[in-house]
């Protein structure tokens, strides 16, 4: 059993470290929770097996105190810093929820763990630890914690970051055993000079179960997901890229002209039908915008064209209203031919940094989703409504509409390329692929914050905050700005 106490800490710690060095903001407070968490491992591997086993005797009386209190450190920190760290953990993993608040969440539960440590401190010697006085306490963190971890699952409507946030879930079920074990578990303590005095009901014994195991199936998805999985297979991707991003180069180039020509089918259409009922000038109006569509599309393949590789941006500065006006007139003829109207809200105006092309294309896109997934019942009752908002964090613009939604089942993969539900064949899955990766290539995202069956759906395009210029501070407090562009009367 020696070395199974000196394997749980070193794997813990491990595996802590690694996470640190790789940190983002959304793991570093879970690599901190490991490494705390293998800290107790320590503490009872020194006592029980390395000091045991090498003797102590012998050490100079400097290096075994050091050590000594190295453990009664470590004890320490479990009790009264790791329950707060793991509710931290559990915080900041809510992308969901303002900074504002996380950080006020932060700052209302930082005292109490120094509270628990000072009275321990004050009222006790800091290497006897009588579970009684701050168990439930310390449990109370646990809990806001689990349910911290909880919330940022559920909360998460887009299928893919949810299946991202269920990994994590794993940590909230060690600590639930660490909290039985180690702290309902645990009467009393006492770390002597190299002596050890416990009183419990001896379920800790089982710790090394649980704690290898969770170090195995962390690794397994690190493996599998995450730094080492890309590293063994770095090679066979480096063989690999060319090909996948011609691929889908090509691809995106085929997506974007097959939607334009359906276009131009449908105005040519439209045109030969009002010259033939004797209205030139409506059958004028029609032609020219089908040159704004083919000026559309030749713009599109001279920025595609010789790029084999990911979306390059040109972005500069443009008027969020005209952007997203442009968009309008050019689904104007979707509109007609499905008889939809489309709503535009204004709750942010400003100048945004971006590439329009690219934006324009995107938004173009989600209108002709959202269009599709209209039932044929709906009629003239059918809408898709555009509509911009901002916080302190981003800006964002959502295209939202009363189709008949995405099944629950179908979110995690909608932004796949080549997945899609669509039975037309000249329906390549592309799309929200395309879509997603000029988001990202803003340094923003592409989000599914509601979609019900039978409903409706709702997709938002994210941009930093630092790309968004409002027109003025007043803007940001009048009401939306709504327009609505009807299909049977578009002036």
């Amino acid at each position: 059993m020696r070395i199974i106490y000196v394997l749980m800490f070193l794997s813990l710690w491990s595996l802590g470290l690694f996470i640190l060095f790789n940190r983002t903001r959304s793991n570093i407070w879970i690599g901190l929770t490991i490494l705390l968490g293998g800290s107790a491992s320590y503490a009872f591997s020194m006592h029980l097996s390395i000091i045991p086993f090498i003797g102590h005797a012998w050490m100079p009386v400097l290096l075994s105190e050091a050590l000594y209190i190295s453990t009664v450190i470590g004890m320490n920190v479990y009790y009264f810093i790791l329950p707060f760290v793991f509710c931290m953990g559990g915080l900041w993993l809510n992308d969901n929820m303002s900074y504002r608040w996380k950080w006020i969440w932060s700052a209302a539960l930082c005292p109490g763990m120094g509270v628990l440590l000072a009275d321990h401190l004050i009222h006790g010697s800091w290497n006897i630890f009588e579970l009684s006085r701050f168990r439930w306490w310390d449990g109370l963190y646990i809990a806001i914690g689990c349910f911290f971890y909880l919330l940022a699952y559920f909360s998460d409507r887009n299928g893919l970051g949810r299946r991202a946030h269920r990994r994590p879930l794993l940590f909230p079920l060690v600590m639930i055993w660490a909290f039985m074990s180690d702290f309902v578990g645990f009467n009393y303590l006492e770390l002597g000079w190299w002596a050890f005095d416990l009183r419990s009901n001896g379920m800790w014994h089982a710790n090394f179960i649980v704690i290898l195991g969770t170090v195995a199936i962390v690794l397994l998805f690190t493996i599998r997901n995450g730094f080492l999985g890309i590293k063994l297979r770095i090679e066979r991707q480096r063989i690999d890229h060319s090909i996948r991003t011609l691929t889908m180069g090509v691809s995106i180039l085929n997506h974007s002209i097959k939607n334009e020509i359906q276009k131009i089918d449908y105005l040519a259409e439209k045109s030969r039908t009002l010259l033939s009922s004797g209205q030139p000038e409506r059958a004028m109006q029609t032609i020219g915008q089908v040159h704004g569509l083919t000026a559309h599309l030749l713009h599109m393949v001279n920025r595609i064209k010789d790029k084999a590789e990911d979306v390059v941006l040109d972005e500069s500065e443009t008027d969020v209203r005209e952007l997203v006006d442009s968009v309008a007139v050019s689904a104007r003829s979707l509109m007609e031919e499905k008889s939809v109207s489309l709503l535009i809200s204004y709750g942010a105006e400003g100048r945004l940094t971006c590439d329009a092309v690219h934006i324009r294309e995107t938004l173009s896109n989600l209108i002709r989703n959202a269009i599709d997934a209209m039932k044929p019942e709906a009629g003239n009752g059918g809408y898709v409504e555009l509509y911009t908002s901002t916080n302190r964090r981003e800006f964002r613009i959502a295209v939202r509409d009363n189709g008949s939604g995405i099944p629950p089942e179908h979110l995690s993969r909608i932004f796949e390329p080549f997945f899609t539900t669509k039975k037309n064949a000249l329906n390549y899955g592309l799309g929200l692929s395309y879509c997603s990766s000029v988001m990202s290539k803003h340094g923003g995202k592409l989000s599914v914050p509601e979609s019900v069956p039978g409903q409706g759906t709702t997709i938002m395009l994210h941009f930093p905050k630092r790309k968004f210029k409002p027109a003025s501070v007043q803007s940001l407090t009048l009401p939306r700005e709504q327009r609505r562009l009807d299909p049977l009367n578009p002036s």
